[in-house]
């Protein structure tokens, strides 16, 4: 028993020992061969590795861990740049209180007691917080931006430090100095970035709480003033107070001053906000105003002592000579206004006290006193009106003030056909049909307050008197951008031999249209505004434009619609303006050839229309294959009806590439004649001698026998038949005729040419022919030769004969008296043949 036990104790040691050599690889001996000397100075260091002896490593090279610690270095270097660039802080410094002082606002007076918001407070509240979330909202992206990246570079920070270069070290760090440098400075780089990811995320927290916060109350601020919008729009056409013939007892918690300043300081606070909001575009416009005022000042006094007609020129001014900074003003004030958000009644207000001041000061210098008077009543009831918008809560003691102030205005505005006259007819125009509308809008409000709605009577009011000061600001301001323009081209015409062409008139027809439409555009915008309709109208727009419809299986949208006929419509102005300012010179100056583009310009506009077609069909969304129904469509209607017009298409683009014609040229087609003034895409224009245009079809300018006296040059042959007796001396007639040719303006090559040409009936014919260089001037010519042949002649006494007819009477008709009657009466005779 005891020999068994034995034996197995040694079969157990014996199958061990294998089993336990198997961990100590490390201490087996490896062939030298092997392994590189280079190999052996990497050792796993100690205290990185940990004590886990499970774990198995394999030792990587050294020119893996030298590529490593670059790749590494190279990412914390480019790692701690970008954290360099810390966050902005500036803006959410400033915009952080701001918006809380702004809500802190807010919620001061929606808490006030015994206080009723009025409709237009309402509207300011919402767009009030509807900027402040925008503003919130940037902040917001900002911080989220930044948070997710500096989580990327977090993560890229975790990637290096787990990665098992760190676990090695090199043997002795005297062999490699650099290389144990390079690892320390990279281990302290990834120390100190983290510190700063740290550092910034926390920084970058603490704005997102404050910004959470601020949504947090914007979000219940909105709620309770839409609830209050809703609830005055239900109210509006209702009875607020009682009709204006009952005894009543007003309600006035606070006075009429009290409420006036309240609304001053805070609509001053909102003023603020907006032009701060963005300083760059209130300081651009700011700059804008002034420049253009001291330039177009410099204009008129260049004008006033440069220019040789300079008074003349100014004498066709109305409001820039008199005072040009405010004319200006004036002028670029609605465009201005368009380059920050309009939405602001602060801001829409601010702009309107600005044009109506400068519109004031051209009114005084330019209409007479009894004008300016009425105008200045207006414009105190307007002042009155406008501060009354600026209300934050219902004043009901001024309904009486809006009363009168609507009369006052109804009478002067009755009165304008009686108080006011002008040169321009059209000034007087403006106002009998702008008042029209007024008076409807003020009448209304008088009954709406009457009736004790007095929200809609104040809305009405102040719609009513703010459209009819602004209409007149807005006609101002047509006006004075149009002599700004007239300035502008007078200016450069000795400098600048393009503006030297134009046309001032043509220029005023052509912008005259495109202004009064952007100043209808700024005036119902801005009536819109004060009807508190504006929202309501623009929602209703664009919910009707953008909603899907379907016509079959084909959906379309009116804003698709909308979108491309616009853009055509642009594409369409576009191309005629830039080729009127193309060949505007061809057009006045026709003798200069070598500059003229002439039937290219046609090429021009067929660009440009092309290029808006393609444009608008891109833009409005249009599928391709409903282009190709529309062009097999086309297919067909050119099969049936449509040849005529295509034709003329079609040759209109082979007038533009043979350019048989160009503008300014003098031509023949069929019976007419003249001067080609437009080569158009379907006809061109041709004006007769006598003042006539006449439209030709581009067709029959291939199809007919045209006749250009103007295609290489502009050089003409004048030829006359003159007849003398058979009795002159026919040396001497030709040497007067050659005599009479001696003229500068008559070609010397080739040279005049006297030929005689027949004998006729009563006389002998010559053949004068000579060229002058410039056709407009033939006709001239002509008269000029002629009549020095009519001379010459006369004074050698040579005979230009005319022709002689014997005639022989049959029958003599004699006028007898009656002697009875008194009367005439034909009797016929007839005479012998010897009387």
């Amino acid at each position: 028993m005891k020999n068994l036990l034995l034996l197995l104790i040694f079969f157990f040691i014996f199958f061990q020992i294998p089993a336990f050599g198997q961990n100590t690889t490390a201490n087996q001996k490896i062939d030298s061969l092997l392994t590189s000397i280079k190999d052996s100075l990497i050792i796993l260091d100690p205290d990185l590795s940990g004590t886990n002896s499970d774990t198995l490593y394999i030792t990587p090279s050294l020119e893996v861990l030298i590529r490593k610690g670059r790749k590494y270095t190279l990412l914390a270097n480019e790692i701690m740049l970008e954290l360099q660039e810390s966050l902005d802080t500036t803006r959410f410094v400033n915009e952080i209180p701001n918006m809380n002082e702004t809500l802190a606002s807010i919620r001061d007076r929606i808490r006030t007691a015994n206080t009723k918001f009025n409709f237009r407070y309402v509207n300011a509240l919402f767009r009030l917080l509807e900027t402040t979330e925008e503003t919130n909202m940037d902040l917001d992206k900002i911080i989220e931006a930044r948070l997710d990246r500096l989580q990327i570079l977090d993560s890229l920070m975790t990637m290096v430090k787990n990665d098992d270069f760190f676990k090695y070290k090199i043997r002795d760090t005297l062999l490699l100095p650099m290389y144990s440098g390079e690892i320390q400075n990279l281990k302290e780089n990834i120390y100190r970035i983290d510190s700063t990811i740290y550092r910034q995320e926390l920084q970058a927290a603490r704005y997102q709480s404050d910004i959470s916060r601020i949504s947090m109350g914007i979000t219940e601020l909105k709620r309770y003033v839409t609830i209050n919008k809703s609830i005055l729009e239900r109210n509006l056409f209702k009875k607020e107070i009682n009709y204006i013939w009952e005894s009543y007892s007003i309600p006035s918690p606070k006075s009429i001053l009290d409420i006036t300043s309240d609304s001053i300081q805070l609509n001053f606070l909102i003023l603020k906000k907006e032009l701060m909001a963005n300083p760059i575009i209130s300081y651009l416009a700011l700059l804008i105003l002034i420049a253009a005022s001291i330039g177009i000042r410099r204009v008129v006094k260049s004008i006033e002592k440069d220019k040789e007609y300079g008074k003349i020129i100014l004498n066709r001014l109305k409001y820039l000579d008199v005072n040009p900074i405010s004319s200006v003003l004036v002028g670029l004030l609605p465009l201005v206004f368009f380059m920050f958000d309009t939405g602001s009644i602060a801001l829409l207000t601010f702009f309107i006290y600005m044009q109506v001041l400068f519109s004031s000061v051209l009114i005084h210098s330019s209409f007479p006193k009894p004008t300016f008077l009425r105008w200045m009543v207006l414009v105190v009831i307007f002042v009155f009106f406008t501060i009354s918008n600026l209300y934050w809560e219902i004043a009901y003691q001024e309904r009486v003030y809006f009363q009168i102030g609507n009369i006052v205005i109804i009478y002067i505005l009755w009165k304008i056909p009686e108080n006011f006259s002008s040169d321009d007819p059209k000034e007087l125009n403006f106002l009998k049909n702008s008042r029209v509308l007024i008076m409807i809008l003020l009448t209304f409000g008088i009954l709406a307050n009457l009736l004790g709605r007095y929200s809609l009577a104040k809305i009405l009011s102040v719609a009513g008197s703010v459209g009819f000061v602004h209409a007149i600001t807005l006609y101002f301001f047509v006006k004075v951008i149009m002599e700004i323009i007239y300035v502008l081209l007078e200016n450069k015409k000795e400098s600048d031999s393009f503006t030297s062409f134009i046309d001032f008139t043509s220029i005023q027809k052509r912008i005259r249209g495109v202004l009064l439409f952007l100043g209808f555009v700024f005036w119902i915008f801005i009536l819109l505004q004060n009807l508190a309709l504006s929202d309501y109208v623009f929602e209703t727009l664009e919910k009707f434009l953008v909603t899907e419809r379907f016509l079959g299986e084909t959906s379309f949208t009116f804003r698709s619609i909308f979108l491309f006929g616009a853009l055509i419509y642009v594409a369409y102005l576009l191309s005629n303006n830039i080729a009127y300012f193309v060949t505007i010179k061809d057009q006045q100056k026709p003798s200069t050839r070598k500059k003229r583009l002439g039937s290219s310009v046609l090429l021009i506009r067929l660009a440009i229309l092309i290029a808006g077609f393609i444009i608008a069909t891109t833009a409005a969304n249009i599928p391709l294959n409903n282009i190709t129904i529309v062009l097999g469509a086309l297919s067909v209607g050119i099969g049936f009806g449509l040849q005529t017009i295509i034709n003329n298409l079609v040759s209109g683009v082979i007038l533009a590439f043979e350019r048989p014609i160009q503008i300014g040229d003098d031509i023949e087609v069929g019976a007419m004649t003249g001067k080609v003034k437009e080569v158009g895409i379907r006809a061109s224009k041709i004006q007769g001698y006598d003042g006539s245009e006449i439209i030709v079809p581009n067709g029959d300018l291939l199809s007919q026998q045209l006749i250009n006296w103007t295609l290489s040059d502009k050089r003409r042959r004048v030829e006359l038949l003159i007849g003398v007796a058979y009795n002159s001396d026919m040396t001497l007639v030709q040497s007067l005729i050659k005599d009479a040719l001696e003229i500068d303006k008559i070609s010397k090559d080739p040279a005049p040419k006297v030929l005689m040409q027949t004998f006729g009936d009563n006389s002998v014919d010559f053949r004068v022919l000579f060229w002058v260089d410039d056709m407009d001037i033939w006709l001239d010519m002509r008269h000029e030769v002629m009549s020095s042949f009519y001379a010459s002649f006369k004074k050698n006494g040579i005979e230009i004969p005319f022709p002689q007819r014997d005639i022989n009477f049959k029958n003599i008709l004699e006028l007898k008296i009656d002697e009875e009657t008194g009367s005439n009466r034909i009797e016929k005779t007839k005479k012998s043949p010897d009387q």
